[in-house]
């Protein structure tokens, strides 16, 4: 039997973003349309508000998804996108958040699954409103689409004109080249800012910025803190993890980020 694609509500951009692991048995994905589209961060909650309050820097952030391309929330782009939907409850997506009221919601809603070859890319949780949820760390964020530049109102002709060329598409905003960094894994998010303290100390790329968290549940390992910064581009991120190397021993770590 073949399956069609299905129709999702506008959907996009984490999953930077993988979206946080769950228990609950496997679900069928079908194949999915992409929205198309810019979309922006327009919003950012704190999973965990038990944290130091932080200004997400994902907030304002530019993205799409196309047949072509894809992006996420923290910059990445991928050429080879694949697209898949499914229904899911909130908290598979968002994770168990009590502060974020999307998540807490028993309502099963559609969601966008974007891959990158073999890797997981984003996964988009659609809003009644039009909007996307995804989590990437410790933040919620919501994603709205940005509004398509109108095309200029064609002018009363008069007398007959030869045929105009096509007009040029729409130049579409830059993405940010923004890279998130894993830096290294501490037992309480106390210990996470003091350590944060000392690798700012040894690098001026972190000097400028401020600290972002995850809590992860490793099971038998427990649960533990990861710290993130950011880095400009991939030659920023290899100099800073190089400014560290005598001081963490993952820095950069892909599989953590």
């Amino acid at each position: 039997m073949i399956r069609r694609p299905i129709a999702i509500l506008p959907l996009l951009l984490l999953a930077a973003c993988a979206a946080p692991q769950s228990s609950e048995p496997m679900v069928a994905k079908v194949p999915a349309a992409p929205p198309g589209g810019v979309w922006e961060v327009t919003a950012a909650a704190e999973a965990d508000p038990s944290a130091s309050p932080l200004t997400s820097p994902y907030l304002g952030q530019k993205m799409m998804l196309s047949a072509d391309v894809a992006g996420d929330p923290a910059g990445r782009i991928c050429r080879s996108p694949v697209y898949q939907g499914w229904d899911s409850a909130p908290r598979r997506v968002l994770g168990n958040s009590p502060a974020v009221a999307a998540a807490r919601s028993d309502s099963v809603r559609p969601v966008l699954d974007v891959s990158c070859g073999e890797q997981p890319f984003g996964a988009y949780l659609s809003q009644p409103d039009g909007s996307l949820m995804t989590r990437v760390n410790n933040w919620v964020l919501t994603l709205n689409r940005v509004p398509d530049v109108p095309k200029p109102a064609d002018p009363v002709a008069v007398t007959l004109l030869p045929a105009s060329p096509p007009e040029p598409p729409p130049v579409l905003p830059a993405l940010s080249p923004q890279t998130l960094v894993y830096l290294a894994s501490y037992r309480t998010e106390a210990s996470a800012r003091k350590g944060w303290a000392v690798l700012a100390k040894a690098s001026r790329i972190l000097a400028v910025q401020k600290p972002m968290t995850q809590m992860v549940d490793l099971g038998k390992k427990g649960k533990w803190v990861r710290l993130y910064g950011m880095a400009a581009n991939e030659s920023e991120r290899a100099t800073l993890c190089r400014q560290l190397a005598k001081l963490v021993d993952e820095c950069g770590a892909r599989n953590r980020e």
